[in-house]
């Protein structure tokens, strides 16, 4: 294990290098001069060339790269050319909310998935099968901005239950932090609970068709003995996959829900940095992201090592 985990370590190191040298080539490749943006469309050509010369802009894109990576490395995620706050701490402080809408919504969406997801494999074919069934289209196919816009409209707005108010942390304010992420996390936890139910589905199919759970049978095991003290444990490979899987797509891809209940995450942040081309700010922020999606790869194979102490690397 010990050899294992610096082996996807020192892997990370060339992924996250093509991840920099990719981000940083789109983003200089996109039309739009920062400094003209920022000075407005009176500005004087002297105004942007200065401006562009402090911020770094003139020299040639190797050299940026090179500034831009080497201050990574240092901790050094440089300064918002738009604000010019410090980017490492604005992106931890944004991060720290994400990862608390994150974390709430991956819980809402395994809580709803995982049993019913069972329930549905063991009653195959039954009622309770096709609703599951049903739920799991709808939540695959329904945006997320769709079902956010939905209960944004019926429990803020119309019966008033959860006003919109200022973001909480959980280890402020408990009671006052649900309010605030109840609704955009129930809006992820739908979408994380139609895939992981899915797949909880499917593999729990597969497994209670395989000849040990056959034997089990034969030696009298009741049902739930069978699915939670055989099938579960063989069945959760594929489900720890998808919710790994989930949980890198929320940290990054949580944008829509951050924009559409006004959260200040990281998702947001990254937009803004968008909207005003302040490039260090989104590079800064992308690779940040990527980072933490890496990491939770490396953390579900981890996992998987612990659930099959047959996977060996």
């Amino acid at each position: 294990m010990g050899s294992y985990l610096i082996k996807r370590v020192a892997s990370l190191i060339p992924i996250l290098f093509g991840i920099s040298v990719l981000i940083f080539t789109i983003l200089h490749l996109v039309p739009g001069d920062p400094a003209s943006i920022m000075l407005g469309t009176n500005a004087t050509p002297e105004a942007i060339a200065a401006l562009n010369k402090s911020m770094g802009l003139d020299q040639p894109l190797i050299n940026q790269y090179l500034n831009w990576i080497t201050g990574i490395l240092q901790g050094n995620f440089g300064v918002s050319v738009h604000t010019g706050e410090e980017i490492l701490p604005q992106i931890l402080k944004r991060f720290a909310i994400t990862m608390q809408l994150t974390v709430f919504g991956v819980l809402i969406g395994w809580v709803l998935a995982i049993p019913f997801g069972i329930l549905s494999a063991i009653r195959a074919h039954s009622k309770t099968d096709i609703v599951v069934r049903v739920f799991t289209l709808l939540g695959i196919s329904v945006p997320n901005f769709a079902i956010g816009t939905l209960l944004l409209l019926g429990f803020s707005l119309y019966f008033n239950w959860f006003p919109p108010i200022d973001v909480v942390n959980f280890w402020e304010d408990p009671i006052e932090a649900f309010k605030v992420f109840i609704l955009p996390a129930t809006t992820m936890g739908i979408v994380v609970a139609a895939g992981v139910m899915r797949m909880t589905r499917s593999a729990f199919l597969e497994t209670m068709d395989k000849d040990f759970i056959r034997t089990a049978r034969a030696k009298g095991n009741s049902k739930w003995t069978i699915v939670m003290g055989h099938a579960f444990r063989n069945s959760s490979i594929p489900i720890v996959t998808i919710a790994g899987m989930q949980i890198g797509y929320l940290l990054g891809g949580s944008v829509i829900v951050e924009q559409l209940f006004s959260i200040p995450g990281l998702g947001q942040y990254i937009l803004e940095g968008i909207y005003q081309r302040d490039y260090p700010v989104v590079q800064g922020g992308v690779l940040f992201v990527a980072l933490v999606f890496v990491l939770v790869n490396l953390l579900i194979d981890l996992i998987y090592t612990w659930i099959d102490p047959r996977i060996k690397y």
